[in-house]
């Protein structure tokens, strides 16, 4: 039987506050692609996750974030 890989969680301060005027940011949260890092890579709960990608994808809106990046 194979084992699935764990990845160890990320520890978050807990004075961060994510804001879709700060892409520098939400850029950590970003694959290489432009996709949103899943919970299990991030370590972060459900509901900042959710807060999270709402960040990104209002930056993504305003042209602060790319929706992809080229490679």
């Amino acid at each position: 039987m194979i084992k699935k890989q764990r990845y160890p969680r990320r520890k978050l301060p807990t004075n961060v506050t994510f804001s879709y005027k700060q892409p520098e940011i939400l850029v950590q949260f970003v694959t290489e692609q432009g996709a949103i890092l899943p919970r299990t890579f991030t370590g972060l709960s459900q509901k900042i996750q959710k807060r999270l990608a709402t960040e990104i994808k209002r930056a993504r809106h305003l042209a602060l974030l790319p929706f992809t990046q080229t490679v």
